[in-house]
Order: structure tokens, then C-alpha cells, then sequence
């Protein structure tokens, strides 16, 4: 057991000469005189991502428009628009932001299944809305910034008059940073 620690101690201090480097200079010349020791020196940059939103409702809560009165129904189904959240990116990489919905129907203790489908997202409140689904949709990409323009989501509601059953209905929605 002794000559394994004697080993062991005389591997490391032959280990920790070996790494270092010295200089000398033995002369009778004149100055200037110089001596150089070079060293590698190393450093890892991580990817540095920061995705921050603002405007919920409450919290991280968002409380989507809903009719108001039986006479919102022009037809069996209608569509509320609500302005949604916003979001602003920091990053030292190309990025994207994504939305998707953690199941495939909102929830709620009637026991109907209104599909996630039924909340339809887009970048411009005139624009092309596209439905919420477990799939992961890009909403933005771009290149490094440090800091980027404020991206606003708009919604829009889709309320079946025949088949919506009244209720409270709550479906968790999440937005990811992707660091491509």
C-alpha cells in the first residue's frame, strides 16, 4: 500500500513540472535582453439566448375575449380577436421563437374537448392567423441581437354556438427559444 502512494505522488509531481515552462537568460551582453514564455490561453463562449414577454392579463395568464351576448352570433361560429402577449429577444446566435399548446384540447371540467385548434395566433392583427397545435410553429427567427424589436402576438377565438358547451376552459400555451 506504500509504494502505491510513493507512485502515485511522484506521478503527479513529475505531471505538474512537465506542464510548466521557464525562462532564463544567462549573458554578459547588453541590454535589451529578453526571455519569452508562450502559453495557450483558451475560452469557451456559450450561446447566450434570453426570450422575455410582458402584456399577459395576469402574471403569465392570458384571458382570451369571449362573446358577450347571443346576438355576437351572426352565424354558428364565430371568431373573437385578442390582442395577446408580446416578446423581445436577446441573442448571440441565430434564434427562433416558437408557439405551440401543451395538449390537443383546452381544458375543463364540462367534459367537452374544444380543440386547441379553436385559438388561432399571428404576428399582425390583420394577418394570416394560424391554429395552436402540440407542434411547435416558428413565430419569428433572426440573426444575433442585442436586443430585438418587440414582436406582438394578436388572437383569435374560435366560439361554436351549437357545440361549446358554457364553462371555464384554460389551455396552457408555451413559447420556446430555439437555439438553431
Amino acid at each position: 500500500m506504500r509504494k502505491l502512494f510513493v507512485v502515485a505522488v511522484l506521478t503527479a509531481a513529475v505531471a505538474r513540472t512537465s506542464a510548466a515552462q521557464s525562462c532564463s537568460i544567462a549573458s554578459t551582453g547588453a541590454p535589451p535582453l529578453s526571455c519569452t514564455v508562450t502559453s495557450t490561453h483558451s475560452l469557451t463562449m456559450p450561446s447566450l439566448l434570453s426570450l422575455t414577454m410582458a402584456g399577459f392579463t395576469s402574471g403569465s395568464s392570458m384571458t382570451l375575449n369571449a362573446p358577450a351576448d347571443i346576438s355576437d352570433f351572426t352565424t354558428n361560429t364565430i371568431q373573437v380577436a385578442t390582442t395577446g402577449p408580446t416578446f423581445t429577444v436577446k441573442a448571440n446566435r441565430a434564434y427562433k421563437v416558437q408557439i405551440s399548446a401543451a395538449a390537443a384540447s383546452f381544458t375543463t371540467g364540462t367534459g367537452y374537448a374544444k380543440p386547441a385548434a379553436d385559438l388561432a395566433w399571428s404576428t399582425a392583427a390583420a394577418g394570416t392567423f394560424a391554429s395552436v397545435s402540440a407542434t411547435p410553429a416558428d413565430i419569428v427567427s433572426g440573426a444575433a441581437t442585442a436586443g430585438s424589436s418587440s414582436t406582438g402576438l394578436f388572437y383569435k377565438t374560435t366560439y361554436r354556438l351549437l357545440s361549446d358547451v358554457p364553462g371555464a376552459y384554460s389551455l396552457d400555451v408555451t413559447f420556446t427559444l430555439v437555439a438553431p
